[in-house]
């Protein structure tokens, strides 16, 4: 099957897919019998559909399709996914539903915009766009999912719900906004876990992982690169905590120095 999977086979399946963003926690089968923790694209491919591998791509009916690249960064001096949506809409997702939550609660990963949808709001319908997002959710006829976004007006730190065409349920925290350097490699981390229990009740079965771009409403451009996703456990996570700390007390002594 074409993965840019376009007909619905019932008429509640397409009611998710004219969701603005809510399209994007549709369940997928577990494919690798070794859980997978940590997703990049340094040795990725595109396949004949130009996802990357390994991912599956969810459109929207009359919308056009987001591109992806894996290209080389020259900052991180190695390869990265490269997302563009003119006018468009779309979601690359995985399977993750093998990662233990209760072992590795926290949801790590870096990404960079360049351009975001103009004028963009979270809270606004006919403006629900998103220049980048990861999504973590499950379902098939009703949908419940988590989005964490980079917005462009919606101001960071921001968070609310949205229900689209009664089945789908989304929960959405604004982490990056307009006011967030372009061109500039962000790292973030949540507990997954912890919102999950909080939102969801429950820890689902079969969840996935998914990065979506959406321009469609704002009838706008996005610019945006994603760097790699990965769940770790907290002492990891307070060890990487630690690590940037050192650097970033590095590159001070270094800037004194250079003075």
């Amino acid at each position: 099957m074409n993965k840019r999977f376009r007909l619905m086979k019932s008429a509640s399946m397409l009611a998710v897919l004219l969701a603005p963003c809510a399209f994007l926690s549709l369940g997928l089968g577990a494919k690798d019998k070794e859980p997978v923790r940590h997703w990049d694209f340094e040795k990725s491919k595109l396949d004949s559909d130009g996802i990357p591998d390994g991912w599956s791509y969810r459109g929207k009916p009359g919308t056009p399709d987001v591109k992806y690249e894996i290209v080389e960064d020259k900052e991180l001096k190695h390869k990265v996914l490269h997302i563009t949506s003119d006018k468009a809409s779309g979601v690359i997702m995985v399977d993750s539903s093998d990662v233990d939550l209760k072992k590795y609660p926290i949801m790590r990963w870096r990404w960079k915009a360049v351009t975001l949808p103009t004028g963009a709001d979270a809270t606004v319908k006919s403006k629900d766009d998103q220049g980048i997002a990861v999504y973590v959710g499950y379902g098939k006829l009703t949908q419940s999912s988590i989005s964490y976004n980079w917005q462009t007006e919606t101001p960071k730190g921001k968070s609310g719900s949205s229900t689209y065409n009664w089945v789908v349920d989304v929960d959405w925290f604004t982490l990056r906004d307009k006011n967030d350097k372009m061109d500039t490699w962000f790292e973030e981390e949540v507990n997954v876990y912890d919102d999950m229990m909080k939102i969801f009740k429950k820890i689902p079965s079969g969840w996935a992982l998914s990065i979506s771009s959406n321009s469609q409403y704002t009838a706008s451009k996005a610019d945006v690169y994603l760097d790699y996703v990965e769940f770790v456990d907290k002492k990891t996570a307070e060890a990487k905590k630690d690590e940037k700390k050192d650097e970033k007390k590095d590159e001070k002594k270094d800037e004194k120095k250079d003075k």
